[in-house]
This record gives C-alpha cells, sequence and structure tokens, in this order.
C-alpha cells in the first residue's frame, strides 16, 4: 500500500492545471464547443453544487450521474488505498464507467 508521493503529486498536480484552465479559458466544454452537443460530463457542477444545497430535484436536472462518476474518479485514482483484490477494484470502476453512459445515452435519446 506505499504511495509514491511523485506519481500522487504529478496526478493532483494535473488536476490543479485542469482546473486553472477551465478558469482562465472562455471555452467552458471543449466537445460542446468544437462537436456542437453535451459531453457525459455536461452538467455536473451545477449537479453537485444542487446536491450540496439538498436540491434534489436540481441535481436531477442537471446531470443524474454526476455522483457515480465523481466516486469512481475518487476510487480510481486513489484505488491503491484500499486492500481490495484487483478484479473488484476493476469491475467498481466499469460498473461506474456503464453508469455513467447509460445516463448519456439516455439523456441523448429523451431529452
Amino acid at each position: 500500500m506505499k504511495i509514491k508521493i511523485k506519481k500522487f503529486l504529478s496526478v493532483h498536480i494535473a488536476a490543479l492545471v485542469g482546473i486553472l484552465i477551465y478558469l482562465i479559458l472562455p471555452i467552458k466544454c471543449p466537445i460542446k464547443y468544437f462537436l456542437g452537443f453535451e459531453c457525459p460530463t455536461c452538467g455536473m457542477t451545477r449537479a453537485m453544487l444542487a446536491l450540496a444545497r439538498g436540491d434534489f430535484s436540481a441535481y436531477f436536472d442537471f446531470n443524474p450521474a454526476t455522483l457515480p462518476f465523481v466516486l469512481v474518479v475518487l476510487f480510481a485514482l486513489h484505488s491503491k488505498l484500499f486492500p481490495i483484490d484487483k478484479r473488484i477494484k476493476n469491475a467498481i470502476i466499469i460498473t461506474g464507467t456503464i453508469c455513467v453512459v447509460i445516463v448519456y445515452i439516455f439523456e441523448i435519446i429523451f431529452v
């Protein structure tokens, strides 16, 4: 369970750089900007803020796959902290990813 500080810092610094670029550039969603349709993560920030306020209706309106997506990303980034079998870790990550894809397909078809 030894985590290398260099790898830990590189992942978190990359995330910080991504956030800073998002805040500085006028392009908020590159997929929507260049391709003209929303990506699977569109609305996740607003959904998390709505969830923090306790507004579950707004959370589901913005993007109901937000919480599973965030939990899977955090789990994937810090999976070495959990002493479980690699197959179970992969199953958790794949299940979360499938959840996000299903919600995205549902939104494309019905919304």
